[in-house]
């Protein structure tokens, strides 16, 4: 049986689940970088009606950045930095939809 951060015993049923979520967003993040990374039409067009500009280097920039952020918060190590650049990455992103006053 696994321990959590306080020590008190976490059930195997707990442990198979925070898994399988965890796996399911790192999935989900993976197909949106990965989406990024390849100039699909329907992509840049989302991009342009957004109001990022319909251009390829931003889209696979984004791409690369969404790839970056998904590696460091995998590697156990580096999972903080990670989330903190997620932090800023998704922080900036709700900024941009807020509409301007």
């Amino acid at each position: 049986m696994s321990m959590n951060v306080l020590g008190e015993p976490v059930s195997m049923r707990d442990h198979v689940l925070s898994r399988l979520v965890g796996g399911l967003i790192i999935l989900c993040l993976v197909i949106d970088g990965a989406s990024k990374l390849v100039p699909w039409p329907s992509v840049i067009e989302a991009m342009d009606r957004i109001g990022y500009g319909s251009s390829d280097a931003l889209g696979r920039g984004l791409g690369a950045i969404t790839t970056a952020c998904i590696a460091l918060t995998t590697i156990q190590p580096t999972s903080i930095v990670g989330a903190i650049l997620w932090t800023s990455y998704l922080g900036n992103a709700l900024v941009t939809h807020l509409p301007t006053v």
